[in-house]
């Protein structure tokens, strides 16, 4: 089984499993000028073949941005996300958050959007019929922002000139309930499990067990200056076979800002020098190894 991923920024993940399915994690590529690193794909041009299924953890801006423009141009694609995410997104589409947005979506693109909670589950196969993904639902939590993470933008200069631009984005997509996603991929009579996050979140320990000894853990480092106590708490109940690390970049300054994971990279080392460190370059497609 071959297994590759692209990285897009932020949470944007992109797998494509033995050139026949593919899958995209909480799809939100557009970013300002002096975001770091720059993204040239477009959201709008951008072929992401093959793109079966979009898989969303939750409601905020940086998870959701594009998920119409991808449904709007892929008439097969399903995507599946929690309610308040579904809402949002026809929010954007009405013109009720930005009133410069376009992305014209139809009613029949809206019936691929499905909603989802913790527990539910998702089987798909490739269209040849080669791959079969079993995707459900985990129950999951926001990263709890330390007071470095508010404090710089509550007082931050650019952020108070402009507090009606940002404001649009902080408070105009709510976020209620927030997922991960186990899949189990088989093919060729190989089966993997890949287990994603789009939030770091330390809590629902009894969670993390029930889907540890995935082969690959993808974890996003954002939120908290020193990363490593919640990415350790999470990682040592996880015990993956590999961490791919996302959502680490600085995505939407000044509101965002790059995170410093290397202590964490040490600590996995010192930790649990079974679980590799699978680091991946933006745009970058990258064949995962266990």
């Amino acid at each position: 089984m071959t297994i590759v991923a692209t990285w897009y920024g932020t949470a944007a993940l992109h797998l494509v499993v033995d050139d026949s399915l593919g899958v995209f994690f909480d799809p939100s590529f557009e970013r300002p000028p002096n975001a770091q690193p720059k993204i040239a794909a477009d959201p709008k041009t951008v072929k992401l073949d093959p793109l079966d299924v979009v898989l969303v953890s939750h409601s905020h801006f940086d998870h959701v941005y594009n998920l119409p423009d991808l449904v709007r141009r892929y008439p097969a694609v399903h995507a599946y996300a929690p309610a308040m995410t579904v809402e949002n997104c026809r929010r954007l589409c009405n013109g009720a958050i930005f009133k410069d947005y376009v992305c014209e979506c139809s009613e029949s693109d809206w019936e691929r959007v499905h909603t989802v909670k913790a527990g539910d589950h998702i089987e798909i196969t490739s269209q040849d019929g080669r791959v079969r993904l079993r995707a459900v639902a985990i129950e999951s939590g926001h990263v709890r922002l330390d007071a470095y993470s508010i404090l710089r933008v509550l007082f931050n200069y650019k952020v108070i000139c402009r507090l009606g631009h940002y404001a649009k984005y902080l408070v105009g997509f709510p976020r209620e309930e927030v997922l991960g996603w186990e899949l189990q991929v088989e093919s060729a009579g190989e089966s993997k499990r890949i287990v994603f996050f789009g939030s770091l979140c330390d809590r629902h320990r009894d969670v993390l067990l029930q889907h540890s000894g995935c082969d690959w853990l993808i974890l996003p480092l954002a939120g908290r200056k020193d990363i490593l106590p919640c990415a350790a708490i999470v990682t040592e109940a996880m015990r993956p076979r590999a961490v791919i690390p996302v959502h680490h970049d600085d995505f939407f300054p000044p509101i965002s800002y790059p995170v410093d994971y290397r202590n964490y990279s040490q600590w996995l080392k010192r930790s649990l020098p079974e679980t590799r460190l699978i680091e991946l370059e933006p745009e970058v497609p990258t064949r995962l190894l266990t």
